[in-house]
């Protein structure tokens, strides 16, 4: 095992280290992904661990795209966006470790599939010249707004779950003996059921997740400042933010998967 640690944290800082020079990690986001990484390469294997980089590469990029139309410039993600992406992958991991039961490997990887899903949607939707939604009463909604969806980010959030699947059974063809059937059937459950998380992450963070409202402007704002103004809670809790939305998100998507097909 202690030749799989220092395998998983040696790739996981290469590819880390690779994303903090490009400023899709800060400092934080670099440690937590090496750690987390390295625990899903150990507990999860390749199959689980390449498919967690196929996610941060994607992902990576898109964000980049749209950082770059919108003449924006972050830091990267930080420590604590980084364990909502991979702490329920790495938690299923742990049980596929424990237990040897491919239902938990199933798992991880869709809490994985929730979060490209996820990703896709937020990135590419923002792209869209159309009308948002929200996903409670389909009433239009300003964009970037949680709970709101848009045509075009609902099929990017499909097709990012299908990556992911198609991620996975590629992986798996190559390192495990399978027939097609397993294959599609694999595929299947990762791209259908990480396209369920991604919509139950736009109802939790519509039902849930804190939004703020400035006491002067009136402006709302999921954030729990803004420039030279108070704000007061005006819906949900203030202790779901959108990276507890996710982690719940991926959480459900992924105990889902156990209950439908164990």
């Amino acid at each position: 095992m202690l030749i799989s640690v220092l395998i998983g944290l040696g790739i996981s800082a290469v590819i880390a280290g690779l994303a903090y020079v490009k400023h899709s990690l800060d400092k934080s986001g670099f440690i937590a992904a090496t750690l987390f990484g390295a625990a899903i390469y150990v507990f999860g294997g390749i199959l689980v661990w390449g498919t967690l980089i196929a996610f941060f590469i994607s992902s990576s990029l898109i964000t980049k795209l749209n950082e770059t139309r919108d003449l924006k410039h972050t830091k990267g993600r930080n420590y604590i966006q980084v364990i909502a992406n991979s702490l329920v992958a790495t938690l299923f991991s742990l049980l596929y470790y424990v237990f040897k039961t491919e239902i938990f490997l199933l798992a991880a990887v869709v809490a994985i599939s929730t979060s490209n899903s996820d990703t896709w949607a937020s990135e590419i939707g923002a792209m869209s010249k159309g009308k948002t939604f929200y996903i409670l009463n389909f009433k239009v909604a300003p964009k970037g707004v949680s709970g709101a969806i848009s045509g075009l980010g609902t099929l990017a959030s499909l097709f990012g779950a299908l990556f992911m699947g198609l991620v996975f059974v590629s992986l798996y063809a190559i390192n495990e003996p399978t027939t097609l059937t397993q294959l599609l059937y694999y595929g299947f459950v990762i791209t259908s059921c990480g396209f369920l998380g991604n919509l139950i992450d736009s109802y939790l963070g519509a039902l849930l997740q804190a939004k703020y409202r400035g006491v002067d402007s009136g402006t709302y704002t999921e954030n729990r400042w803004l420039p030279n103004e108070k704000v007061i809670l005006a819906s949900g809790l203030a202790l779901i933010t959108n990276d507890m939305v996710n982690v719940l998100s991926a959480m459900f998507a992924s105990i889902l998967t156990v209950i439908f097909f164990m």
